[in-house]
Order: structure tokens, then sequence, then C-alpha cells
């Protein structure tokens, strides 16, 4: 039974692997209260979760998903990586100066009113 613990007790993350940045507004004192409230409750998730995680990495990804949302859930920043980012900037249009001409229209005949069926050379009048 002591073997079962001390295993379980070394797959425990002792704190948060990633960086949570205080919110827009938030003092000091708010900011730390919320980390010590989100890092006592991923703590408590972890271990009373009913699955043991298999390893300390996957202990340690199970804290940090449980911190980040508390974390986020209380108003604060979570800086996201690169690696998550849309590249957007490859991906925007910018419409054309106010300034610059129409593009030219294909070379072609104009319809005329006869080749057009009866209810659109009327609709055309």
């Amino acid at each position: 039974m002591s073997v079962f613990l001390l295993n379980a007790c070394s797959t425990m993350p002792s704190g948060p692997s990633v960086l949570v940045l205080p919110g827009i507004g938030k003092n000091f004192d708010q900011f730390h209260n919320d980390d010590l409230a989100c890092r006592q409750l991923s703590h408590t998730q972890i271990a009373s979760s009913q699955q043991q995680p298999d390893s300390k990495e996957d202990a340690q990804q199970d804290y940090d998903i449980n911190y980040i949302q508390c974390m986020y859930g209380k108003g604060h920043r979570i800086p996201v990586p690169d690696e998550l980012m849309y590249n957007s900037r490859l991906e925007e249009w910018f419409p054309p100066p106010p300034d610059m001409p129409a593009p030219p229209q294909a070379a072609g005949p104009e319809p005329s009113l006869n080749s057009l069926p009866a209810k659109a050379a009327k609709a055309h009048k």
C-alpha cells in the first residue's frame, strides 16, 4: 500500500508549468488569490480523478489544463504559443484604394433587347 502512495505522489505536479498574466484591471492581490485558488483546484482535480495519470507528464498536462481553465475563467490572460496561432496575415484581403479605377470589363458584344427573353425585355424597358 505504501508503494502505491509513493507512486501516486511522484506523479503529482508541484505547480503549473504555464505562463498566466494578470487580467486587465486585476491587481496583484487579486491575481495572487486567484492563482492560489486555481492551484488548489487543479491539485484537487488531479488527486480525486477516477483515472490516475499514466506518467508525470500526463499529470502535469492535466494539471495545466485545469489551471488554465480556472485562471481564464477568473478573467486572467493566457498567452498562446505561436504554433497555435493562425497566420491570418497571409489570408487577409485589403480593399483597393478609393481612387483606383474599376477593372476593365470583359470584351464582348452587349446583349440587345432582341436577344433577351420576352420577360427580361419587358422588365428592361
